[in-house]
């Protein structure tokens, strides 16, 4: 068994991170702003300034998408570093759960959305004949979400996959720690869509009290660092909504007035 002493540095850093969450009221004050240019001077005043460096101010909505897919793939990365070998590979697997959604898409014999093409991660699955498009995710790091009904449910195929995944003497807690987090966030978390509205915003706040219940509750433990990684992709899933609301929807000047 993992001791929990291994933890404490883990802890510490994680404990961090999480203390420079946007607090309710800062959200609201962003809501209220309808100019892109406005939000991004306002918002790089507060605990968003890391994931706000790159956005661009003209509105470019691919630019936004990319940019915060980057730093959140980038942060997942800095995290895992933190935690002992044996939970790594655990953790790389949730880099996989921000592609779920445009997996399915392609899955689908949909057309690629124009960002799939220029996402380094994706375009290699966007083939005009379905067929191609399998084939090369049978070959990828994400054959294990195809499984044996072809991709049907990837949310449910991704979590069988992350089980396996998890050190073989995990404890008993912990397992179940684990399991009320995925309840949590699969696939409910990534069905949100950007400008989800009211439902959305209760949605997004049952997901976040439920996050932040169970990074309390599972301190120094492995847990913590996934239920923190859940409330990060939370906040960058709202950040996303009111960036992407900015750029395609501009308010007119009689609306600022």
């Amino acid at each position: 068994m993992i001791q929990r002493s291994r933890f404490a540095y883990v802890q510490a850093r994680l404990q961090a991170r999480y203390g420079q969450q946007p607090d309710r009221g800062a959200w609201r004050r962003l809501q209220a702003i309808t100019s892109l240019s406005h939000f991004l001077q306002v918002a790089r005043t507060t605990p968003l300034r890391p994931w706000l460096l790159n956005i661009p101010a003209h509105g470019d909505s691919h630019a936004v998408e990319k940019s915060l897919r980057r730093q959140l793939f980038d942060h997942l990365d800095e995290v895992m570093r933190w935690l002992p070998q044996p939970w790594r590979p655990a953790l790389r697997w949730c880099g996989v759960l921000p592609d779920l959604p445009a997996l399915q898409h392609l899955l689908g014999g949909r057309p690629a959305p124009a960002w799939v093409l220029d996402d380094h991660r994706l375009k290699h699955y966007s083939h005009e004949l379905p067929a191609l498009r399998l084939q090369a995710l049978r070959d990828s790091p994400y054959a294990p979400l195809l499984g044996q009904d072809g991709g049907r449910d990837l949310s449910v195929a991704w979590r069988r996959h992350w089980r396996t995944l998890w050190p073989a003497d995990i404890a008993a807690a912990e397992a179940a720690a684990l399991n009320q987090l995925a309840d949590a966030v699969t696939p409910v978390c990534h069905a949100l869509p950007p400008h989800a509205g009211r439902d959305g915003d209760t949605a997004r706040d049952w997901i976040g009290q439920r996050l932040r219940h169970g990074f309390r509750r599972h301190p120094q433990q492995a847990a913590a660092a996934f239920y923190y990684l859940a409330l990060t992709a939370l906040t960058v899933e709202q950040l996303r909504g009111l960036l992407l609301r900015l750029s395609l929807f501009p308010a007119h000047p009689e609306q600022v007035a």
